[in-house]
């Protein structure tokens, strides 16, 4: 059975449409088209069903996904452990995880891995939902994931990487929020958020549901790097960990904090973040960055909170 075969089949699968996998894998559609019917022909059943809307999978196909990935993960194990004997540096490890955890604290375990391991190549992917997460992970499609909330059990190791608190983040030129400040004091301003399904949404939602609170959005937006602008524009308020609410003001247009304040929320509502892996092992370059994360977050409660006091503003009220 071919390698690149079982690749052309998944990402049919993922992608729903022949078209779409085409260009996703930057290759002629005819050329995918055949190389799923010599897998077919292969196996012995058809794996898709053909429509004029896209393709669908037979149960044939349903049963073959997970042991395709399998396999595909075991291809990606040999040649990890060839890199690894040779000590190049070289080779490639996989992380997958939302946007909320991908700057704080994915970057600087990126960054701090990429100083020891110069010739690695590091491939970040952005799920839909946490779920995607840990059926990747499980799958073998990513080597490490990253979630925020109760850390799974099964066959999932974690590893915790501290806490981030949630914060409000507010347009700079709005005046008279109280100290200190609760949730309900940010709906009259309207909560500027991602829609439902998305980990930021769940998070904000059980905030909200937790305060007897109606679950509302004045703006969804499914860019969440738009998050802030639009706080800045006068949209609404926002939402974020911590973390992701120091590095999207930063960038934001203007320099620093352009436009908007980030104020400390009472109670100090606090997700723990972990990393996730397989428990039957990982690759020698994967298990590295691992060591690195953890020895770069030992104690990273500390770490948030020191982003909380150099962003956070406390207004005192006279």
């Amino acid at each position: 059975m071919d390698r690149r075969h079982l690749e052309y089949f998944l990402a049919v699968a993922e992608a729903g449409s022949f078209t779409r996998a085409a260009a996703r894998l930057t290759i002629a559609q005819p050329s995918l088209s055949h190389a799923v019917r010599l897998l077919e022909r292969e196996l012995g059943a058809d794996l898709f069903e053909r429509g004029g809307r896209g393709v669908r999978l037979t149960p044939a196909g349903e049963a073959l996904v997970a042991p395709a990935r399998r396999t595909l993960r075991s291809f990606s194990l040999a040649a990890g452990a060839v890199r690894g004997a040779s000590d190049t540096g070289y080779g490639r490890v996989r992380v997958i995880t939302n946007t909320l955890w991908a700057m704080d604290p994915l970057v600087r375990v990126i960054g701090a891995f990429r100083q020891v391991r110069p010739g690695a190549r590091i491939v970040v992917v952005d799920p839909v939902h946490r779920s995607d997460v840990l059926e990747a992970v499980r799958s073998g499609e990513a080597d490490l994931g990253l979630v925020g909330g109760t850390p799974p059990g099964g066959p999932l190791a974690t590893q915790w990487l501290g806490d981030q608190d949630l914060v409000a983040v507010v347009p700079r030129a709005r005046s008279g929020l109280p100290s200190p400040l609760g949730v309900a004091d940010l709906l009259p301003l309207g909560l500027v958020t991602t829609p439902a399904g998305t980990a930021l949404r769940e998070y904000v939602d059980a905030l909200l549901a937790e305060a007897g609170l109606p679950e509302e959005a004045a703006v969804e937006t499914a860019h969440l790097a738009a998050v802030v602008p639009l706080v800045a524009a006068g949209a609404g308020a926002a939402l974020l960990p911590v973390g992701l609410a120091a590095g999207l003001t930063a960038g934001s247009p203007g320099g620093p904090d352009a436009g908007v304040e980030i104020l400390p929320l009472a109670g100090a509502p606090r997700t723990s973040v972990h990393l996730v892996w397989r428990r039957d092992g990982l690759p020698e370059l994967a298990a590295h960055f691992l060591e690195v994360a953890r020895s770069l977050h030992a104690d990273d409660r500390a770490v948030a909170h020191d982003i909380a006091t150099n962003y956070g503003r406390t207004r005192q009220r006279d």
